[in-house]
């Protein structure tokens, strides 16, 4: 029954994306109907065969590894003390300094690998598939592939000739998949506060990021469908060369944009989770007025679950188990994902709210993605910077592309609910 229910979810988001776009042009049957088969398909590819075993164990061995070497170069250096296997066992580890040595590592290494193109090969071998199958641009499709490995502001500047000329629709399905994708540098930290509720909990993240690729394109063309004509359809288009002079300067610049990532993302921790709790505050005051005695359910999470649950329960969990994802979804789209997996860490770790196996993996799958009130300004500020003329669509764009994004994510959420 419970597959059923994501299945006819599914169809009921897709529903729901259609009455929130621009319901112009006739829908995109069979961008959805490929999108839908390709999740499907890739989702029983990595949960019914033995490629799961190999393909999760090679993500998880990885992510290990990145993990290690990240925190071991954290031990040799200014840090060394705080950072010590003697101050851990004793204190605990100082998650801050965890952080920043796995995120500026990681951006270094992404450098690299870019800097010598094996990250752009992946990328075009991702992306090809997809603009065949479902009819998309050579543009947006290398676009949508980058951002299952970069970040969203990252993902336009590898199509940077392009993006002026990119269609309203383009633009769009571009911004949908920076929304409802991850970074592979933020991927390792959440995979860290994670795994302790499940142990393959770095191949589910690598596989839902990578799963809600063609989602995205789906919802992206069926709230603003294409009308006009891509410049480059049909074409094949290569990517843009890295500026950097060798491997050594690579590595370089990709840790100084990894300690601007790991300042940016403590910032907003900082700010947003003082924020949440300054807004708990305010509404328990109000609901101590209102309630008298029986004060004590007003909170932020609370009312945005009681906002979301029957779009959450669409993705096939139970009615009692819709309330809390759907307060994870909030805080997620309110705030950011790094919150939302901080409390779903913490619930885990608690058997008085954990949730089930199952509903665990669907919110982690439904998750995974950036689509947050914050990621609008980065996304307007960065493709904005290398196509200014397109300020006022990424504007106008904006709210709708986190529609699309949540939307994705969820839709990813109903199809990992039809295989656990």
């Amino acid at each position: 029954m419970s597959i059923v229910h994501s299945a006819l979810g599914y169809l009921a988001l897709l529903g729901l994306a259609w009455l929130a776009g621009t319901r112009r042009g006739p829908f995109p049957v069979r961008t959805a109907a490929v999108a839908t088969a390709l999740q499907v398909a890739l989702t029983a590819l990595l949960m019914l065969t033995g490629l799961r075993h190999n393909v999760f164990g090679l993500v998880d061995a990885l992510t290990r590894m990145l993990k290690a070497t990240a925190l071991e170069a954290n031990r040799s250096l200014l840090v060394s003390g705080l950072s010590s296997r003697e101050f851990i066992s004793q204190f605990g580890p100082i998650l801050a300094l965890e952080m920043a040595a796995i995120i500026i590592f990681i951006a270094a290494l992404s450098r690299i690998l870019y800097h010598y193109r094996v990250l752009p090969w992946i990328i075009q071998l991702l992306s090809r598939p997809m603009e065949r199958l479902m009819g998309i641009s050579a543009a947006e499709s290398l676009g949508v592939a980058a951002n299952v490995f970069v970040g969203m502001t990252e993902a336009p500047l590898l199509i940077r000739p392009y993006v002026a000329r990119l269609t309203l629709s383009e633009l769009f399905c571009v911004m949908s998949a920076g929304m409802a994708t991850i970074a592979g540098t933020v991927m390792v930290i959440y995979a860290t506060m994670l795994a302790g509720a499940h142990p393959e909990i770095a191949g589910h993240l690598f596989a839902a990021s990578l799963i809600s690729a063609p989602a995205a394109i789906a919802v992206a063309k069926v709230m603003v469908p294409e009308t006009e004509t891509p410049v480059t359809s049909g074409q094949r288009i290569d990517l843009e060369l890295d500026d950097t002079l060798n491997g050594l300067d690579a590595a370089a610049r990709g840790a100084s944009e990894g300690m601007y990532l790991f300042i940016n993302i403590a910032a907003m921790l900082v700010a947003f989770i003082g924020l949440v709790a300054l807004a708990n505050g305010l509404l328990a005051v109000a609901d101590g007025w209102v309630n008298g005695a029986a004060a004590g359910s007003w909170t932020l999470q609370a009312m945005l679950g009681y906002v979301l649950r029957v779009p959450v329960w669409l993705m096939g969990v139970s009615w009692a188990e819709a309330r809390p994802i759907a307060e994870l979804m909030g805080l997620k789209t309110v705030l950011n994902e790094f919150v939302a997996y901080a409390d779903l860490a913490r619930r885990m770790a608690d058997e008085a709210t954990a949730l089930g196996p199952r509903a665990f993996l669907v919110a982690t799958y439904a998750l995974c993605g950036f689509a947050n009130f914050g990621s609008v300004a980065i996304m307007v500020g960065g493709i904005g910077g290398i196509a200014p003329e397109r300020r006022g669509d990424l504007a106008r764009l904006g709210l709708r592309s986190i529609a699309a994004g949540t939307i994705a994510t969820m839709l990813t959420g109903c199809v990992i609910g039809l295989f656990v």
